[in-house]
This record gives C-alpha cells, structure tokens and sequence, in this order.
C-alpha cells in the first residue's frame, strides 16, 4: 500500500465493523492486507477475530466509574457492533439521545482506530499529486491524500453525525434526484448523462444523504472533464450491496485542481461514512467510478388476523420501510407460512374462527424452527400478560396506529 493516512484507515474499519458477519464483505476489505490476515485458511474469520479481541481489549478495569468515558467508549462498540443491537437500542443501554450516540460512536472509533494504528506500525503518508491520466482510488490502493476541507471549522463530514435519523429511501429515487440536480451542469458542458439498471434497487443502509452529496461531488468533477461526451450511471445489486458505476471517455488529460481533489475526497468520506467503499479508475482515454454501498435489508414480517381491512392497514403502515409483509386471514396456514417464509417478525391476532389465535401462538412458540421469531398477540383483548406468558415477545392493543405497529416491529427487527 503507497499510501494510507488515519481517516483512511478509520474509513476501513468503519467498513469492517459494519460488516463484521459477512465474511463476503470482510474477506475484500482492505485490513485484510493490512493486518497480515490474508495468508489465513478464513482471512474473514481472522479478520473478525482481531477486531472483535481489539474491542474486548478497551474493557475498562471492574473499578472504573460506570459512567466514565472508557466505558462510554466500550459499550458503544461492544453493543452497536459486536452484538448487533439497533441504534435505538443502544441509546436506551447507554442513556443518550440518537444524536449523541452518533458522536460517542464517532469518538469510540476512532479510539479503536488509533489502537490499532499504533499497535501495527501504521504511518500516514502524503500521497503524490494526481493526475486524471493515471488516477486511481480503492479501498487497497488509495491515490488520494485525505484533504479535510471544513465547514465552519469543523471536518467536512462531521455535520452528517448530528443528522435526525431518516426514513429508508428508495435507491432509484435519491439517483433519479441527483441526476435531476446536475442537469444544468450536463448541458453548460454539453454532457448527455443517462442511468440504466435503477429498478427495484431497494433502499440504502445509510441515511441517503451520505450517497446523494458523494454522487454530486463525483459528478461536478466528471462532468466537465467529459465536456462533448457521454457519462452513464448504472447500478448492479448483489446479496446486501449495491454497485453504482460512473462511465465516461475521452477525459480531458489534466492534473487535478485543489476543488477536484477536495471533491473527490468528499466523495471518498461520504462513501465511507456510508459503509461502502469508493474505486476510482481513469485514464485519458476515460474511466470509471464504482460505489459499492449496502443495502437496507429487507425484514420479512407476517401478520396472521381474519380481518382482511386489518390486513390492508398494516400492509399500508410498512409501504416505503424495511418490512415486507406477507399476510394471510387463515389461522390454519399460520404454522406452514412461519416455516415456509422464515419471517423475523409474526403479529399474531387471537380472536379467530376456528383455531383461535392463542392456540397458533402455542404451536408456534413450540415450533423448533421459531426459536428467533418474535412473536406479537395483536387483539382488542386487554390481555398482555396472558399474551407474555404464553410465550409472546411483545404486545399491540388495537386500534393499533401506524406509530405503535412500526415501533414494535422496530424494536423486534433484530435476531436475539
């Protein structure tokens, strides 16, 4: 590796972290080399287990305060990446707002980040100037020096931590909308840009302004080097990732300005704070630029209730979320649709002809395949607490709001 400066190195934790159980992902990501891991029969394994150890390493001593900052720094990590909890979750363990957990969060990476950093001899370097004829930025061999262009005194990427959380949004839209943006910078510089493959993408696991300022940042500095020339956006989706690739020809063969570099590393943070990864590859003659980005996974949900107006407002309260929700107003087929579809979340209604709810959730609960299904009793009944001793995980009363429905699911959407 030529060169590799701290923010760097944080981008490829971060990326590591998020991916710490794909061992798809962790296999590719550039700490593999790094750390001397590759040569292992599992690099994805070893890989995982280092980083796993290094976070177990911040343990503060049984004396330290409960409320001290190490231990701020350590449950920050131990929760949000070693046992997967929801940000919402972890808040609630360490009594913070959303928003100051994305700072803690921040802070405790980067103390994991410069652990390791120092523990394996890591220096940053200053990368050479680049020139768009020979330009080349991945995740193994970054060419670009970490600019930190700051806004108000701040690094350029910090303000995206104090954002609200957003809802899921659909990955073709956000594109579509930042095609729409860069349209009378296309035309000024007589640039025809298309999108192909933008179907059915799914949603982004990152809030979607993360990947719509790292496309504009790319595309004002693509667009008037492909001044008279085409540029295509297309995207290719994998198992929980998408690929977005930039296509141009015919570049205009000239060192990059102080802008195009601070863009071009804007676009690089951005895509890392995404937990993805940015690949730069252009010559004179043109070139590419692959995002590669996760995808929100989509959470399987189904609601057994007789009611089909009950089916339709739930169906109704997932619309534009991670939930899909498969239904059915037959209790009889709840059991063979729970082992058939493996839903991570049941809402279950019990006043049903036939076999009544109460009966279903009992085979249910018994069920060897359900041990990780979270089973929700929503009735008019105000009967929790027979729903809980039945072996229910949670409860909904109706009239249910969308608010209520979505909470539940929220705080169930996670494998126990």
């Amino acid at each position: 590796m030529d060169t590799l400066s701290f923010d760097q190195f944080v981008g490829h934790l971060r990326s590591a972290l998020h991916y710490l159980y794909d061992p798809d992902q962790l296999r590719r990501n550039a700490l593999v080399p790094l750390f001397g891991v590759g040569r292992d029969s599992d690099a994805a394994a070893a890989l995982q287990r280092l980083l796993t150890a290094a976070i177990e390493a911040l343990q503060p001593a049984a004396d330290e305060p409960p409320q001290s900052r190490a231990w701020r720094i350590y449950d920050a990590l131990v929760y949000r990446y070693v046992r997967r909890f929801d940000r919402e979750t972890v808040a609630d363990q360490l009594g913070i707002s959303g928003r100051q957990l994305r700072r803690e969060q921040r802070a405790a990476l980067e103390t994991l980040a410069s652990r390791l950093w120092q523990r394996y001899g890591l220096e940053s370097q200053t990368a050479q100037p680049l020139d768009f004829a020979h330009a080349t930025l991945t995740g193994q061999e970054p060419g670009l020096a970490p600019l930190r262009p700051t806004f108000g005194g701040r690094p350029s990427t910090d303000w995206l931590a104090d954002l609200p959380p957003e809802k899921p949004a659909a990955l073709a839209q956000t594109i579509r909308g930042v095609l729409d943006l860069t349209r009378p910078l296309a035309s000024q510089w007589r640039v025809q840009v298309t999108c192909e493959s933008l179907e059915e993408l799914g949603d982004l696991a990152a809030p979607q302004v993360t990947l719509r300022y790292a496309l504009l940042s790319l595309l004002g500095v693509i667009i008037p080097r492909a001044q008279g020339n085409r540029v295509t956006l297309s995207a290719q989706p994998a198992s929980g990732s998408v690929t977005l690739t930039v296509d141009t020809m015919n570049l205009k063969d000239a060192q990059l300005s102080e802008r195009e570099r601070v863009s071009l590393e804007m676009a690089r943070q951005l895509t890392d704070l995404a937990g993805g990864q940015l690949d730069l590859d252009f010559t004179r003659d043109g070139g590419a630029a692959r995002l590669t980005l996760p995808l929100l996974a989509r959470i399987p949900v189904l609601v057994v209730d007789d009611n089909a107006d009950t089916l339709h407002l739930f169906s109704r309260y997932v619309t534009g979320t991670r939930f899909c929700l498969t239904s059915t107003h037959r209790p009889e087929e709840a059991l063979r649709l729970a082992v058939e579809l493996a839903p991570r979340i049941i809402v279950l209604d019990v006043m049903m002809p036939g076999i009544d709810g109460w009966e279903v959730l009992t085979r249910l609960r018994a069920h060897p395949t359900m041990a990780d299904t979270a089973l929700i009793v929503c009735t008019v009944l105000p009967q929790e607490e027979l729903a809980l001793a039945l072996g229910a995980d949670g409860f909904l009363q109706k009239p249910v709001t969308r608010e209520a429905f979505l909470a539940v699911l929220e705080r169930h959407s996670e494998v126990t």
